[in-house]
């Protein structure tokens, strides 16, 4: 999957689990690590500082908060989920190599940070993060639904099958889902900015367009 080229103002689906498919964010600390590390390594200017102690994501946050100089972006999130064994992302590239740069980044920090918080050792992730380039609109459009929804595993509803006979349950599970950007696209402001506003508006004219759609699920459309 690495093999794929990526190009500047192209959309891409990156997703990547555990090795052994093993829980990767065991608590709150972990998602709210990751959560931080896709604002902090999502910068230009970024480097190390060559502590390698990991930062708890309580420290993290308050240094991003008070962060002013920021580089340039490596890449627009447009959307994004993560769940206890894996995330997905939908990533547009905005500078040359940027996704490869913050996805390394990314998966080097991360895995630092766990095994150094859980005292192991060895590749945390599968293997090298899987993408998939979007080439239609249709795809394009479908990408956040299907990335959000992907939270809905948690729970009883066959999402998958396209069996959600109760939305307004799912969309009580998906709004208090911390750690997906479909509250951004609910209007719900973000702890970090991670997700430009801008970015909801080319897909969605509202709130409503954006329930509404995610209400039209069958399960049976493609993501591939």
């Amino acid at each position: 999957m690495r093999s794929v080229q990526f190009s500047n103002s192209n959309f891409y689906h990156i997703y990547n689990r555990g090795v052994d498919k093993r829980v990767i964010f065991q608590d709150k600390a972990d998602f709210k690590r990751f959560y931080a590390s896709l604002y902090l390594f999502n910068d230009s200017s970024y480097s190390h500082s060559g502590d390698r102690s990991p930062l708890r994501a309580h420290d993290l946050f308050n240094r991003l908060l008070k962060t002013e100089k920021r580089g340039s972006c490596l890449v627009n999130v447009v959307s994004y989920c993560l769940l206890p064994n894996h995330y997905h992302l939908l990533l547009e590239q905005m500078e040359e190599r940027g996704i490869n740069k913050f996805m390394h980044k990314l998966g080097m920090g991360y895995s630092n940070y766990f095994n150094k918080r859980y005292e192991r050792s060895g590749r945390l992730f599968e293997g090298p993060f899987k993408a998939k380039l979007i080439q239609r609109d249709e795809h394009f459009i479908h990408m956040p639904r299907y990335i959000h929804l992907n939270a809905l595993d948690m729970t009883s509803l066959k999402w998958r099958e396209g069996k959600i006979s109760d939305w307004n349950e799912a969309d009580a599970f998906l709004d208090s889902y911390q750690w997906s950007s479909h509250r951004v696209y609910k209007g719900l402001k973000e702890s970090l900015p991670i997700v430009k506003q801008p970015s909801v508006g080319t897909l969605f004219s509202s709130v409503d367009d954006y329930t509404n759609f995610l209400r039209q699920w069958t399960g049976r459309y493609s993501y591939e």
